[in-house]
Formats: C-alpha cells, structure tokens, sequence
C-alpha cells in the first residue's frame, strides 16, 4: 500500500492551520468568550488550543519527526505490531486519515464552536490528549527506544496542557472531577475502540471498510457521549462545583 498526494500533504495543512490559529489564539481575542481573566483559564480559547496542539502533533508523527524522517508514525505503529513497514504493512493508510481527519478537522473545530453552550464537549479533544501522550510515553518505556514519532510534542505539548486544563477548569466553582473522570475514561475507551479494530482488522475479522468506518464512529460517537453526559440529571456534570 502507497501513500496518496493527500496523505503527504495533509499534516503540513494542519500544521499551516495550527500557525493562524496561533496568531489568533495569542495576538488577538476572537477566540476567547470573556476577556475579565486570562485566556489560559477562557474554556473557548483552551477548546481552541487543543486543537493547536495537536495539528502540531500530526505534523510530528506524519511529517517530519526529529530523525528526519517523513510519515514515521505509520511505520512505527506497524513496527509494534510486528509487522513490516510500508507499503508492505497491511494497516490501510486511510485508517490514520480517517482518525485525524475525523477528529481534528471535523470534531475539533466543532466542540471549539459549541463551547460556550457545551462546555464538557468543547473539552473533547481533552479526552484524547492525555491519553495518547501517555501511550506515546508507555511505547517509549516498553520498547526501550528513547523516541517515537510523536513523543517531542505529546511530553512537551500533551501533558503539561492537560495538566492545566486539570488545575484550572475542574474542582471548586469549576466543572466536577466525575466530568474530569468521564473525559479520560472515554479517551481510555476511544484508544481501545481504535487498537481493537486495527488489531481484528490484521486477523482478518473485519474487513478494510469496516476498521476505516469505525474510526469515524469513533471521533462522532465522542461528541455523542459528552453530549449526553451534559444532560444527565439536567446538567449536573457541568453545573460548577461550589466549595
């Protein structure tokens, strides 16, 4: 299997996004829903930096990581399966656009929209953040490689954002912890949903349409359970904690 013209081109696409988002996001307030405190504790402007960050991401993993090397995440990700590197792996290139495009050109934008009507799910992205910086950092403990394509921006970027976002946006007077628990463990469940059809894919259990498709269902079905969980018990998720 061979890489398309879009395939190469599309991390480089976000990444030109990420920098005009930037420039709004730090030079300019059209991205913040209130101006009284600072943008690094504005639901909108964060909602918007999730997704800055990781458009940053992908261009690490699919455009050049710190070897040099271009489309790296695909042949790695085949590497820890045990299986050989483009274009002999049998994982379909459009399974990692299906992932990326669905949830940071489609849903990413769209939950930054929604926030200041849905705060839970303007934090979507915040549910697979934290999760995949951690598997970045895992692979790189349990391979005994000191770097994988992607692992610069997800300890650098991921992980001291989700931090804040934590510290700032959950606990007293903000959202409750159980909607901060609700978040990781979807992004816990998105990742399963992800590796298990890979994996049912290469054992031939399901066919190339299915494990693509369900990539797909994966990035809508997070905004689906978030919505929800915002009107479970009329709201209570995201009604501020008082202490």
């Amino acid at each position: 299997m061979t890489f398309g013209w879009f395939f190469i081109a599309f991390p480089w696409i976000g990444g030109a996004v990420a920098v005009v988002l930037d420039v709004l996001l730090f030079a300019t307030n059209v991205l913040r829903s209130e101006q009284t405190s600072s943008r690094w504790r504005d639901p909108l402007w964060l909602s918007w930096m999730a997704l800055v960050v990781y458009l940053l991401h992908n261009v690490e993993e699919y455009g050049l990581d710190l070897r040099g090397q271009t489309n790296a995440f695909p042949d790695a990700l085949c590497a820890n399966l045990g299986l050989p590197p483009f274009p002999n792996c049998p994982v379909p290139p459009a399974f990692f656009l299906a992932v990326n495009i669905s949830l940071f050109w489609v849903v990413g934008p769209l939950v930054a929209l929604l926030t200041p009507r849905h705060p839970l799910v303007g934090f979507a992205l915040y549910s697979v953040i934290p999760i995949n910086g951690l598997v970045h950092i895992v692979v790189a403990l349990a391979t005994g490689q000191p770097y994988n394509p992607g692992l610069l921006t997800a300890s650098v970027l991921f992980v001291p954002l989700s931090v804040w976002v934590g510290y700032a946006c959950f606990g007293n007077n903000r959202l409750s912890y159980k909607a901060m628990v609700l978040l990781l463990a979807w992004g816990v469940m998105l990742h399963v949903i992800l590796g298990g059809s890979v994996l049912l894919y290469i054992n031939g259990l399901i066919s190339r349409t299915t494990v693509v498709w369900t990539q797909i269902m994966n990035a809508g079905l997070l905004v689906l359970v978030l919505w929800l969980a915002e009107r479970w018990r009329r709201g209570t998720l995201i009604r501020p904690v008082r202490g």
